[in-house]
């Protein structure tokens, strides 16, 4: 279970008691603290485990000697279940982990945590703080963990579609504990940034009937060129109107069911591995789909994207059709009725709270002075390209200032995960009544 433990050992002796004599040489020290099977748990792996959240989730070590063998215990405790319920997994002999995907997901999930420090130096410091030599080291490490929860979440996987895990009833005193748990946890440290809410009706440019011909006809000439044995991620980079995937060859990653626009995922998953769709078209043009892996709840899939062109004529005939609809609700029209005439499917009309903070820089500018109720006169978003140009009319809704969470803010999170976590509790607490488990701290 451990790695390099370079960081581990320095945590170790700083904790340990002081020699008796100044020139007395210090001792590393590490004891086997568990033994799960016959997979031992050594101190050090739950140093590196603690040194790990310090370092990437600013988990507080507690100052006194007392405190800080209890956040052990726990964390041994939580090892313990982890480790049982991999060899759990591991022992049944219907379930599998594909090597490409662990590497893919290891590969995603080594980018969004890169992508929180500002500079490489900051990364390789929290890196090292973490106790990794190297990112290179890190990123294996990464690979193990992944690899680890895919086993463990196929099996439960496994289990709710053989219908032995269901949700468990979540009790108002369980949620309130677990809400004091969160507050001791966080120290209060965690504030509600300050929210924006407000409702939307997105105007988008309609192509013409020739654009849209067009459009299809340049689809389906791709899809003759990979039938007949081209790449599709060369002919993605080469052709796709989807600036989000194409230098990643089309890449979607892995998705689950309901992630996508409805006609695009109405395909997609009903496809097998492997398998190319004909054009599908959904509001943002035609694709085409190629599923690469399907696991239980999720696919991985690649697309080409053909937007029809839009051109100047279109683009005055929404931002008319904005300053109509803006007129409109100024002039007391129902807000529902304007959204289903006129919205674009792909976007939201109820925006249900966001940060002020992560508001996109045109949503700030637009709502700096507005007041709640206010209709905002339209603005244009996706300038960069006529063809993703739109028109927002928007109403501010209310505003809510920077304050502690509350108990009803969190409730309903808190009850999701709790309804999720019982029963697997549950089934760890089974498990480990059927495994050796000696606890030595």
């Amino acid at each position: 279970m451990g790695r390099g433990r370079t960081a581990a050992w320095a945590l170790i002796l700083a904790t340990a008691p002081a020699p008796l004599c100044a020139q007395q040489a210090p001792q590393l020290i590490d004891r086997v603290v568990a033994v799960v099977g016959v997979q031992p748990i050594l101190l050090s792996d739950i140093q590196e485990k603690l040194l790990i959240q310090q370092a990437q989730n600013g988990l507080q070590l507690p100052p006194d000697s007392a405190g800080r063998m209890t956040l052990r215990r726990q964390m041994l405790e939580s090892m313990i279940d982890d480790e049982v319920l991999y060899q759990k997994a591991r022992r049944d002999t219907s379930i599998s982990v594909n090597e490409a995907e662990v590497l893919s997901k290891t590969d995603d999930q080594a980018k969004t945590i890169r992508g929180q420090y500002r500079t490489e130096g900051e990364f390789r410091s929290s890196i090292a703080l973490a106790g990794f030599g190297t990112p290179e080291e890190w990123r294996r490490w990464l690979a193990e963990q992944q690899r680890r929860f895919q086993y463990q979440d196929a099996y439960l996987n496994k289990l709710r579609q053989d219908g032995k895990l269901h949700p468990g009833n979540v009790t108002l005193p369980e949620l309130r504990q677990a809400f004091q748990e969160w507050q001791l946890s966080t120290g209060q440290r965690t504030k509600r940034p300050a929210m924006v809410f407000f409702k939307q009706i997105v105007i988008a440019p309609r192509p013409t009937a020739q654009a849209r011909a067009a459009a299809l006809a340049r689809a389906e000439s791709v899809l003759v060129q990979i039938r007949n044995g081209a790449d599709f991620q060369t002919l993605a980079r080469r052709s796709s109107d989807d600036p989000g995937s194409r230098e990643q060859g089309g890449d979607l990653g892995w998705f689950r069911r309901g992630s996508m626009v409805d006609a695009f995922d109405r395909v997609a998953f009903r496809m097998k591995e492997n398998d190319v769709s004909d054009p599908v078209e959904t509001a943002f043009g035609f694709h085409i789909i190629k599923v690469e892996r399907v696991q239980p709840g999720e696919i991985k899939a690649r697309h080409i994207l053909f937007v029809p062109a839009i051109d100047s004529a279109n683009l005055a005939v929404a931002r008319a059709r904005a300053d109509s609809v803006a007129a409109l609700l100024r002039a007391g029209a129902n807000f529902d009725s304007l959204a289903r005439l006129y919205a674009d499917t792909t976007e939201q009309t109820h925006v249900d709270s966001v940060e002020r903070a992560k508001l996109p820089p045109i949503y700030a500018a637009a709502f700096e002075s507005a007041t709640i109720g206010q209709v905002i006169p339209p603005f244009s978003v996706g300038v960069e390209s006529v063809n993703r140009t739109k028109f927002v009319v928007a109403i501010l809704t209310d505003l809510q200032p920077e304050r502690d969470f509350t108990f009803e803010d969190l409730r309903d999170t808190l009850r999701r995960q709790l309804a999720q976590q019982k029963p697997v509790q549950e089934l760890i607490r089974t498990l480990r009544n059927q495994v050796y488990v000696s606890v030595r701290l």
